[in-house]
């Protein structure tokens, strides 16, 4: 979808979305008291008439934007919809259904490969508060299953001193950000904790695959909190109009492997980011946008 359109699409969602009224509550409930899981899972929106699965960019065709117009609305009750460069090339509603060329790549658009535990861009200095995913087709065979891992969930298995040491230690968070390619490892310099903010209800990032430890101790704690993190996780199976909204600074997330017919039948997924402090950025950064690119220190 162009981003030309989005203003438009936005505005005409907040009034005609689809979502009901208990919806509506819900996810504003969620985003002010949150909860122990770190997650919200609706069942049941609106979305409209969803034609055959695309096995390409290229064939990606959509006439009917409801589904479109419901996840945007909840988007809207979360905060502000923005996109990154390296996210389907800035879009603010991101596509993800199975391509063959990408099967082994740790990526949204594989199938038989699992992607690992991880806070949605975290080495981003404009981290999404939340990320939210929009069932549109489940896989034909019902594998997939999304996993979420709390950190409210997690503090019930460390001790005050890991929860100190991950408040205090340094991880170097690699960048994925490349013109050319996604899962790029980029050293951008972005020395930061995992635990942050209050430590009686502390804030969560999370990506092994892309933090690199200073020493053999912070490697083993991390490992340590890696094996919690799985311990814990919530599964979550997304049927058709189902919606998943994330706290992305409390939580982790990861995917199952899933099988893929590449038939038009295969699992579809829209997903968008929200934050919460677009003013704030808009002040530290001098502009007022809605993609943001690689920003490492505000």
């Amino acid at each position: 979808m162009p981003n030309t359109n989005i203003d438009e699409l936005l505005a005409a969602s907040i009034n005609s979305g689809g979502l009901s009224q208990e919806q509506i509550a819900q996810i504003l409930h969620f985003k002010i008291f949150g909860n122990r899981s770190g997650f919200l899972h609706l069942q049941g929106l609106p979305i409209g008439h969803i034609p055959a699965t695309p096995t390409s960019r290229e064939a990606l065709a959509k006439p009917d934007d409801a589904s479109e117009m419901c996840l945007l609305q909840a988007t809207a009750l979360l905060g502000q919809a923005i996109g990154y460069p390296q996210e389907s090339n800035g879009a603010i509603i991101n596509n993800f259904f199975p391509h063959q060329a990408h099967s082994k790549a740790a990526s949204s658009d594989s199938y038989d490969t699992e992607l690992d535990l991880h806070t949605e861009n975290a080495f981003h200095a404009v981290l999404p508060d939340y990320l939210l995913l929009l069932c549109l087709r489940q896989d034909p065979l019902g594998e997939a299953i999304t996993y979420v891992t709390s950190i409210d969930a997690m503090l019930e298995h460390l001790s005050n001193d890991d929860v100190a040491y991950f408040f205090n230690q340094k991880y170097n968070f690699l960048s994925d950000y490349s013109a050319t390619s996604k899962n790029c490892r980029l050293d951008i310099n972005k020395h930061q904790s995992v635990l942050y903010g209050d430590p009686d209800s502390p804030y969560f990032r999370f990506d092994p695959q892309f933090m690199v430890a200073p020493a053999p101790e912070a490697q083993a704690m991390l490992n340590h909190l890696n094996n919690i993190a799985w311990a814990v996780k919530q599964p979550v199976k997304l049927s058709t109009g189902d919606l998943l909204v994330i706290d992305n600074r409390k939580t982790a997330h990861a995917r199952s492997p899933f099988t893929a017919l590449l038939d038009g039948s295969d699992r579809w997924i829209q997903r968008t980011f929200a934050i919460t402090g677009q003013h704030y950025y808009t002040e530290m950064l001098g502009k007022n946008q809605r993609v943001y690119d690689l920003v490492a220190e505000l």
